[in-house]
């Protein structure tokens, strides 16, 4: 019989008797470090990682199929890992509607200044801000929810162009608004980088939730004191949620034109849930022959 390992995930009664059902089950506590991840899933067939030292680790895996809850882990190799029999899968899709909720609250508040109007306390003068109507939006990356973004800037009347893998980026020169999608792998590492963001259009706007792996903070940050980039909107993936007192959180914060959220992009109950269904639904794929969700990269 096929055997599961999880590391530090919680299953509730439903969750834990599907995974009984279909192979032994071993639940055990998140690991300490690379060589504590690679003693306790020395015996899987299937591991189910909360990502504490996962993406490190595996590399030093062997015959085993991964799992996990959310849908970014970071940059590996795939084809190497398969020559060790090492198949990764994320949940993907699980967090797709909160990270677009997210991205358009932020697309709002940079184009409207909404956010210091509620709640205020003196009187201030008249004046117009920016509808997102007619605005050319550019969304650099078409995967589940960079598509689920798009679709949600057409309902507000923008006009919207998708960079893929290998396009030209100089048709980010006419945007208004840039959103950055990228998945972490070799091709997108600092993608967007200074020149990137020193080409951009006037009084543009930028909004990221992916890892600053894809592009480049000091870049960005250049470009809004040059006075190219109005204002940008960053989630700060992969630091801990909440945690405001990392080097790259603070950084961010030293610019007042950028708002700026602890890794929260992701966070309700509906991805939560999500995530952990599809992990689940993975598991049961795998055991079943089947692959679902097995990432490719390099």
């Amino acid at each position: 019989m096929k055997k599961i390992i999880t590391l530090g995930i919680t299953l509730n009664d439903e969750q834990r008797q599907r995974l009984k059902e279909v192979a032994e089950l071993e639940e055990l506590e998140e690991p300490a470090s690379i060589e504590d991840l690679v003693n306790k899933s020395d015996d899987a067939d299937v591991l189910y990682s909360n990502g504490k030292y996962l993406l490190e680790s595996l590399p030093l895996l062997k015959n085993v199929f991964v799992v996990y809850p959310f849908v970014e882990l970071g940059p590996f190799n795939s084809e190497k890992l398969e020559k060790n029999g090492v198949f990764v899968a994320n949940s993907k899709g699980g967090n797709r509607d909160s990270i677009v909720e997210w991205t358009m609250f932020m697309i709002l508040s940079l184009f409207r200044k909404i956010g210091p109007r509620i709640r205020a306390t003196e009187n201030f003068p008249f004046e117009l801000q920016e509808s997102l109507w007619n605005k050319k939006v550019l969304i650099v990356g078409n995967g589940s929810i960079g598509s689920k973004v798009g679709e949600s800037c057409r309902a507000f009347g923008m006009d919207v162009t998708f960079f893929n893998r290998g396009d030209d980026l100089t048709i980010s020169k006419e945007a208004d608004l840039i959103i950055n999608a990228l998945n972490c792998n070799t091709s997108s590492k600092n993608l967007l980088n200074e020149n990137f963001f020193m080409g951009l259009k006037k009084g543009s706007y930028y909004v990221t939730f992916v890892r600053p792996y894809t592009y480049d903070l000091n870049g960005l940050i250049k470009a809004i004191d040059s006075g190219i980039i109005s204002g940008a909107a960053i989630d700060c993936d992969p630091e801990n949620f909440g945690d405001t007192k990392n080097e790259f959180y603070l950084k961010a914060m030293s610019n007042e034109k950028i708002l700026v959220t602890p890794h929260i992009a992701f966070s309700t109950k509906q991805a939560s849930a999500n995530g952990k269904e599809i992990a689940l639904q993975n598991i049961e794929c795998f055991l079943k022959g089947k692959f679902d969700n097995v990432l490719k990269k390099k």
